[in-house]
């Protein structure tokens, strides 16, 4: 049996594409022992279940007790006493409303604000104090912290020493491994799409390959494919319990590592693969890139779909891979997919019709990093053609010939209900500096057009991209603070990041270029996926740091955080609803 898992953490109204994209891929090829499971959205439903928690409960008193028993206690000791004391009151506050909140968000109450807010602070309130036992490790309904660096594969592996503190080990291990072990697994396969994912995913693929060590453990997913260098230089540690990584695009690797492991169990003809034989890691190159025209609809039978956090099903289609653009001084995704590769937008509207009518689903998010404007075009003409009634959102790039043609409008009547746009900055200077490509008044004349027709924009922005001062970041803050008219636009949304310098970014080839003098990363951070620096021009790292600090909680006072700051998905669904009545006065007005 091929066994593919995706583990916490994901944001719970959707399941991810990695999967699903997988199974479909192997299912058309003959392989059909493939079973798919969201071990971040089940572990999620249970922790927020009063009846499966129980036993964490008894835990904080039996640990309060003996902890109250010693005549003296460390500082560590003494905060985690202090920590399950507050849990044992609170928990036992929540217990009655936990399961309520939960239900709540997969019911019609989802829609209104105050009690779609609610439901989220109970969880997230429920989950830092039922897991209290594991002090000072921490979860959320949409992330985790712990004191182990992801970044650090020796911490990740010490992590496994100490099951009081890592909770996926140990509740991995007490809820689902024994159930797993049962299964009649060849191959497992770890889907590891984000930081996030570092220390649960491999603390997966630890247990496993401890009870089984006959069961072929691959990893895939983008974190890896930016390491591929480290993993190859440093014959890693990861590699006494992971038996391989698949880099870049994982459809036809994942086929051709399955039929050599059941024919000749020659891993040199597996395209993307990183395994380690005879001591030495072995890099299969030239990595290969998927047809996307000859990939098959997903398939996401088997995964828990009532359990997500929506009364209305969202899920995850691709137009394309990559982007197109591969200019972005900032941006790693060309690396992650070499090069960039579009799929028709007729096989995309049937992945559209087929999941519509198999799961029940209206609504959709685009997964690529910039959808290509000739491509909507035609999807949405083909989208409209067709009377395919849906709704759905995707990232874009600003682009003057968004603006042509009434081709936003076309977007419009095709579904389209919101926009994500990557601006970054709303200053000229700095936007030719990131290699953008963009000028101001695209934004001003794209944002403009939606405003009027109802579609709804997400900005992400930049803070301290390298060469930029504090007048400069302040011209993006106010761009959207300033514009009432935007803020009181249905469904906007804005999230300011801080500057990350990402391994593979146009940055790190050529740093002299933006003034910067260094590049650093620790020695024990082989795991990093980006670097420390110096710069010689605009703010240093302290002042973008401080800058940044003030200016998202100015961003936070004015741009709403639930539910389109907190999920996209979200916010798509909460526009549907509440649109819905004037939806078809404005599309009779387009007609």
């Amino acid at each position: 049996m091929i066994y593919l898992v995706f583990p916490t953490s994901w944001h719970p109204s959707q399941p991810y594409l990695s999967l699903p994209s997988l199974k479909a891929f192997l299912n058309q090829n003959g392989v059909h022992d493939v079973v798919q499971r969201d071990l971040a959205i089940e572990l999620l439903n249970d922790l927020c279940t009063w009846e499966k928690t129980k036993p964490l409960y008894e835990r904080i008193i039996r640990e309060l007790n003996e902890l109250s028993s010693r005549p003296r206690l460390t500082q560590v000791e003494a905060e985690k006493f202090a920590k399950l004391r507050e849990a044992e009151e609170i928990v036992m506050a929540l217990k009655d409303q936990i399961d309520a909140a939960v239900d709540s968000q997969r019911s019609p109450e989802f829609y209104e604000i105050d009690q779609y807010m609610e439901n989220l602070k109970i969880m997230d309130v429920w989950l830092d104090n039922i897991l209290a036992p594991y002090y000072p490790s921490q979860l959320t309904v949409i992330g985790s912290q712990m004191r182990f660096s992801p970044y650090s594969s020796k911490e990740v592996i010490d992590s496994f020493n100490h099951p009081e503190e890592n909770f996926f080990y140990d509740l991995y291990e007490q809820w689902y491994l024994d159930g797993i072990l049962k299964e009649d697994i060849d191959i497992l396969g770890i889907s590891i799409t984000s930081v996030e994912q570092i220390i649960s995913g491999l603390t997966l693929a630890y247990l496993v390959k401890k009870n089984r060590p006959e069961i072929h453990i691959t990893i895939g997913g983008s974190v890896f494919t930016k390491l591929v260098d480290r993993l190859e230089k440093d014959a890693s540690s990861l590699f006494d319990f992971v038996d391989s990584f698949i880099v870049h695009e994982g459809e036809t690797p994942l086929l051709r590592l399955v039929e050599h492991l059941r024919g000749d169990g020659d891993l040199t003809k597996v395209p993307n693969l990183i395994y380690r034989q005879d001591g030495v890691v072995k890099v299969n190159r030239p990595f290969a890139k998927e047809e996307l025209n000859a990939l098959p609809t997903p398939d996401f039978d088997g995964l828990p779909l009532d359990l997500y956090l929506s009364p209305t099903r969202v899920l995850p289609v691709m137009g394309s891979r990559g982007c197109y653009w591969e200019k972005c001084a900032f941006c790693s995704i060309p690396f992650d997919h070499m090069n960039f590769h579009v799929r028709y937008a007729e096989n995309v509207v049937n992945d559209f019709k087929v999941l519509q009518e198999k799961y029940n689903c209206d609504h959709f998010f685009f997964t690529d990093e910039a959808l290509p404007i000739n491509f909507l075009r035609t999807f949405a003409a083909k989208i409209i053609e067709q009377k395919v009634d849906v709704q759905w959102t995707g990232e874009l790039k600003f682009e003057k010939s968004l603006l042509k043609d009434d081709r936003i409008e076309l977007l419009y009547k095709s579904g389209c209900r919101k926009l994500i746009f990557g601006l970054e900055s709303y200053n000229q200077r700095v936007l030719d500096a990131m290699k953008k490509g963009v000028e101001l008044s695209w934004v001003d004349d794209t944002s403009e057009a939606c405003m009027k027709l109802g579609i709804a924009m997400h900005f992400y922005l930049i803070c301290g991209f390298p060469t930029e001062t504090e007048p400069e970041v302040m011209d993006s803050i106010n761009f959207v603070l300033n514009n009432q008219r935007l803020l009181d636009s249905p469904g906007f949304s804005a999230i300011l990041s801080q500057f990350d310098l990402e391994r593979g970014a146009p940055i790190e080839k050529n740093p002299a270029e933006w003034g910067i003098t260094k590049l650093y990363t620790p020695p024990e951070h082989d795991l990093s996926l980006g670097y420390t620096y110096e710069t010689t021009i605009g703010m240093s790292s302290d002042e973008a740091n401080a800058l940044y600090q003030q200016l998202i909680e100015k961003l936070g006072r004015e741009v709403m955080t639930f539910p389109h700051n907190y999920s996209l998905s979200d916010g798509l669904l909460y526009l549907s609803h509440h649109q819905k009545h004037s939806l078809l006065e404005r599309l009779g007005a387009l007609a």
